[in-house]
C-alpha cells in the first residue's frame, strides 16, 4: 500500500462507527444485546457513594478544584451517580441538573439532597441519550461528564453537549485497558464460551471530537480504584451484574475466581484494588481555545 492509499484509508475512517462497534461488542453477550444497569441495586449504589466519601475524597476534591465554576453558574452533570460530584458542586453554583439514568444511583442522590437539605439540584431519572433538551430548561455555563458516557452513539452524546453548552465541557474517561478489562477477559471464556471486548476508550472519543472540530485539552493521570466488602459473599453479590453472572453455574464460577485475585483480612474484610489510567479533556464552547 502506498503512502497515498494509507492517508486515503486513514482519513476515510469513521471513529464514530468504531465507537458504536467497540460498544456493540462489550455489550453483546452470548448474542443477546442488552445495556446492563450494573448500579441498579440500591446496596451498590451507597457502597459506591460511601466509597467517594473516604478513599475517594481526596480525587473528587482534585476535581472540584479543576472545574471552572462560579457563584452564579448553571452546571449539568451527566451521568451524576449518588452525587459524589454534584452536591459538592451545588455548593459552589446557582443550579445543578442532574441526569442519571440508573435506578440505585438516583435512588441514593435523591436520599442524600433529602438529608442535606440541598434546594439547587434537580433530577432527571434518564439516559442521557434519552433527553429532550427542552427537558434542561436552557444552556449550561458547565457541562461534566464524569465516567458516564457508556453510550452507543458518541457522536449524538456530544453533539446533544455542544447544543446545551454555552462555556466549558469536561469529560472524564479511560485511558487504555483497566484492571477490571484484564479480569473480565481472564473469566469472560468461562462465564459466557466468548471472548471477552472492552469499551472504547479515550482514543476514539478524541478522534470523534477531532472529527467534529473540537480540538480539547487533555490531561491522562494514574488512577487507583477500591471497593471494600465485608465479605466474600458480599463481593460475589456485588460484582454479578459487572460480570453478567445470573445462572448458578455462573455465580459457581464467579465466586471461585474472586477468591483467587481478592485477599481476605483477618476480620473477613476485601479491599478490591485496581490501578488504571484516566483522562480528562476540556473545552471552552464560550471562546475559540478549542478550535
Amino acid at each position: 500500500m502506498s503512502s497515498i492509499q494509507f492517508l486515503m484509508n486513514l482519513n476515510n475512517i469513521d471513529w464514530n462507527d468504531v465507537w458504536k462497534e467497540q460498544m456493540r461488542l462489550y455489550n453483546e453477550v452470548e448474542g443477546t444485546l442488552a445495556k446492563v444497569d450494573i448500579w441498579e441495586s440500591k446496596e451498590n449504589a451507597r457502597r459506591y457513594w460511601e466509597m467517594s466519601q473516604n478513599k475517594g475524597a481526596g480525587r473528587i476534591e482534585q476535581t472540584l478544584s479543576e472545574l471552572d465554576l462560579k457563584s452564579d453558574s448553571r452546571v449539568l452533570d451527566i451521568g451524576s451517580g449518588p452525587g459524589a460530584l454534584a452536591i459538592p458542586i451545588s455548593k459552589r453554583v446557582r443550579e445543578v441538573v442532574a441526569v442519571e439514568p440508573s435506578d440505585g444511583m438516583m435512588s441514593v442522590l435523591q436520599e442524600n439532597i433529602e438529608e442535606l437539605d440541598i434546594s439547587n439540584i434537580n433530577c432527571i431519572h434518564k439516559g442521557w441519550e434519552d433527553i429532550n433538551i427542552d427537558e434542561l430548561g436552557g444552556k449550561f455555563d458547565l457541562v461534566i461528564a464524569s465516567y458516564s458516557l457508556n453510550v452507543p452513539d458518541i457522536r449524538q452524546t456530544f453533539e446533544k453537549i455542544q447544543s446545551v453548552s454555552s462555556g466549558s465541557v469536561y469529560v472524564y474517561w479511560f485511558a487504555g485497558e483497566t484492571s477490571w478489562d484484564d479480569q473480565y477477559r481472564a473469566i469472560w471464556p468461562a462465564l459466557h464460551d466468548e471472548e471477552y471486548y472492552s469499551s472504547p476508550k479515550c482514543n476514539v472519543m478524541y478522534n470523534v471530537l477531532y472529527g467534529m472540530g473540537i480540538f480539547p485539552n487533555m490531561e491522562v493521570f494514574p488512577m487507583q480504584r477500591s471497593m471494600t466488602f465485608s465479605s466474600m459473599d458480599e463481593a460475589v453479590k456485588h460484582y454479578i451484574p459487572h460480570y453478567r453472572a445470573y445462572t448458578d453455574d455462573q455465580v459457581s464460577i464467579l465466586g471461585k475466581y474472586l477468591k483467587e485475585i481478592l485477599p481476605v483480612d483477618e476480620d473477613g474484610s476485601i479491599l478490591h484494588l485496581g490501578d488504571t489510567m484516566r483522562v480528562k479533556m476540556w473545552w471552552d464552547n464560550a471562546s475559540d481555545d478549542h478550535k
